[in-house]
């Protein structure tokens, strides 16, 4: 089902309330691909009803070419996925002339992704919807860790009577994580992200044999990078807690990198909350690479040609 605007998914959502069903929501800017399609089939599983919502936040969204989506693609692979309804919106609902509330959560959104980064923005968006679909779950991927962390604050500050549940990170067998970023790419390029996903493990590696000092493992990493139509913007251990760069290594924290190409800035994230996870490494979920160049139908591919979750073994 697809709902077409904030007054018909109201009308649906005090339906379902009215039932006493749960709900799982999956909050989006659209352009879906299999990582939504993953966080939208366990919303489903654990939930009565499972609702999608689709706006390309524009206070989140960098100034530039109009974001990129196809909303009959995003509503069949929601509906694909288990999704019960999907909720799509405009500027006109979302921010109207007078808009004026924010999520402030002081400097942790700037710590958490860089200068370049609108985690503010994008945890506004998401309480927002959080408090219109009044979900009993909320499903957030591990791929953008440092969102899903401050969401979770958020709702914990607001009183918000919600689960906020992580979902592993689904990547491509090279490492690469599932991204609507990855259809300005070619294979070859794709090939050459992999080498990030690499130094970030390499870290988690390291830290796990009992290197402590980040300096000293982010310098071993940095040769691991090998890109030639990519730059390096960014190499970090920061910890999960702070969003702060970590000197001697302390659990939880996060390991992340930015590579920049085509204008774009392409993120990775390794996330290590406990002992497990720094010695086995995350539960990622892994698909086969395409076989074509042609990157543009990553989005509607079939839900069944993802893989099982898997520990981390390339």
């Amino acid at each position: 089902m697809h709902l077409a605007s904030l007054s018909a998914g109201k009308t649906f959502i005090t339906d379902v309330a009215r039932r006493g069903q749960t709900i799982g929501t999956v909050h989006t800017l659209g352009a879906l691909h299999l990582g939504h399609a993953e966080l939208i089939r366990r919303a489903a599983a654990e939930n009565d009803v499972a609702i999608v919502t689709v706006y390309p936040n524009k206070i989140q969204l960098s100034p530039g070419p109009e974001y990129e989506f196809n909303l009959e693609d995003d509503i069949a692979l929601a509906l694909g996925a288990g999704a019960s309804a999907l909720i799509s919106t405009t500027d006109a609902e979302m921010f109207p002339p007078g808009y004026r509330t924010f999520v402030s959560q002081g400097d942790y959104p700037l710590r958490a992704s860089g200068p370049h980064g609108l985690l503010k923005e994008g945890v506004t968006g998401c309480i927002r919807w959080i408090c219109f679909a009044r979900p009993t779950r909320s499903y957030f991927g591990l791929k953008d860790i440092g969102q899903a962390l401050l969401v979770k604050q958020a709702v914990a500050d607001l009183l918000l009577d919600c689960e906020i549940r992580f979902v592993p990170t689904v990547r491509y067998r090279n490492g690469v994580p599932i991204s609507s970023r990855l259809r300005h790419f070619n294979r070859s390029e794709l090939d050459e992200l992999s080498s990030l996903f690499m130094a970030l493990d390499h870290l988690r590696k390291e830290a796990a044999r009992g290197v402590s000092c980040a300096k000293s493992l982010i310098a071993s990493a940095k040769p691991l990078i090998k890109f030639r139509r990519f730059e390096l913007e960014s190499l970090r251990i920061v910890g999960a807690d702070s969003f702060e760069d970590q000197g001697q290594i302390e659990l939880p924290f996060i390991i992340s990198g930015i590579a920049v190409g085509h204008g774009l800035r392409v993120p990775d994230k390794i996330y290590v909350p406990d002992q497990d996870t720094l010695l086995d490494g995350p539960a990622d979920i892994w698909i086969d690479l395409p076989e074509s160049e042609d990157l543009m139908s990553l989005h509607t591919r079939r839900l069944g040609e993802t893989g099982c979750g898997s520990r981390i073994g390339l």
